[in-house]
């Protein structure tokens, strides 16, 4: 006996995705706004995310030069370590599966004065071909839009979220639900949230601090020979200078020189006590960036020869760049610590990111973050979601 027609609608309504009228805006497109967005957009929610820098990622973006050598570097978080959770360790496996992840598997080195010891035990996974594809495969699909080069002011009117351009005040859209991703937004200094009345938000993150962090992307004109791909440093011992973290990028997957021109890119950063050091007194953003480079390539041209127990000649460097992360690697505070994203219920509002949740500063918290801001949404918006 045939299945009458309205059965048959109904069973194809349940399989394939549809949307719905629920409009939600995302400022930031790191892993939290990206996995929140992905997690919405799955439920049929339209989404729109803006993003005011160059590119989607967050601290997981990748820099790559604008020249022709398109020098790449992965200059915010360098891997993903092991899971610590169910949930992720099931994402991570659908990453791995779907070729967004790859293992970075090389030789890892942990210095401490004159010690240096092989770390060989540890999993280490990197988005392919840069960091940056996990978030641009979350948000590669139909029911989200990305803005680049965005940033959007928002303000509640009549119960729903208006954006407008940061700089040339042209309207963005009307939303019903607006998603936080970057705790700076809820400072004075900025005007992303300065004329929304999100005060449970705005008051808690001020109590949430960053670790001080400084990076250096630098390219040599051929290899150093260095049996390192990834170093980390104790921050102990003085010859080592402003060193907490020096990684070969050229040895992640999909990083290597298509053009075979023996450069070799590295990512440097500071340990968290240099940087509070070198910080102190200075707010202009150029001049952080160039003693940046400066400070963390002097200290590894310096440390080469102690790794190496060889004095050669290091070859030249042909590109050399420095950056300054602000609120990038969060101390949480004991409430953040306790939720994983921060629902303003009246206001449908929502904010997460890395600083939430007990797994602070990570890929993971911060996807946790993001999963648990959406379904925040879905659950309160069930009705409507089909």
């Amino acid at each position: 006996m045939p299945f009458p027609l309205v059965i048959i609608v109904s069973i194809i309504s349940m399989l394939v995705p549809t949307t719905n009228s629920l409009q939600v805006a995302v400022l930031g497109s790191g892993i939290a706004g990206s996995t929140a967005a992905r997690t919405l957009a799955e439920r049929g929610v339209q989404v729109t995310v803006f993003e005011a820098g160059f590119g989607i990622g967050g601290r997981t973006s990748t820099r790559i030069t604008r020249d022709e050598c398109r020098y790449q570097f992965d200059h915010g978080a360098q891997y993903i370590g092991k899971p610590k959770t169910d949930v992720f360790k099931d994402a991570l496996g659908q990453w791995k599966s779907d070729g967004w992840v790859k293992e970075w598997s090389g030789e890892f080195m942990t210095v401490d004065g004159l010690q240096v010891t092989t770390d060989t035990k540890k999993d280490r996974w990197v988005g392919y071909p840069g960091m940056h594809s996990i978030c641009r495969n979350l948000l590669h699909h139909k029911n989200i839009q990305v803005k680049l080069q965005t940033k959007a002011d928002a303000s509640q009117n009549d119960g729903s979220w208006d954006l407008i351009h940061g700089k040339t005040k042209k309207h963005l859209g009307t939303f019903d639900w607006l998603v936080a991703t970057d705790r700076n937004s809820g400072t004075s200094r900025r005007r992303d949230l300065s004329s929304a009345d999100v005060k449970e938000f705005t008051d808690g993150i001020r109590k949430i601090q960053s670790v001080k962090s400084l990076t250096a992307m630098v390219v040599f004109e051929k290899s150093l020979n260095l049996n390192m791909d990834g170093i980390q440093f104790t921050g102990k011992d003085e010859q080592y200078g402003s060193l907490g973290w020096a990684a070969r990028d050229s040895s992640k997957p999909g990083r290597e020189r298509k053009n075979n021109d023996g450069h070799e890119c590295w990512v440097l950063q500071s340990h968290p006590d240099a940087a509070k050091e070198l910080l102190k007194g200075k707010y202009k953003v150029n001049e952080i960036r160039e003693m940046a480079k400066e400070v963390l390539v002097r200290d590894f041209l310096k440390t080469i020869p102690h790794l190496t127990a060889r004095d050669e000649k290091v070859p030249p460097i042909v590109y050399s760049v420095g950056h300054r992360w602000g609120a990038a690697f969060p101390i949480p505070s004991q409430d953040s610590t306790k939720m994983e994203s921060q629902c303003i219920t009246s206001k449908q509002f929502v904010a997460c990111g890395d600083y939430f949740g007990k797994l602070s500063g990570r890929i993971e918290g911060a996807y946790l973050s993001g999963r648990s801001a959406a379904n925040e949404i879905i659950q309160l918006n069930d009705n409507e979601l089909l």
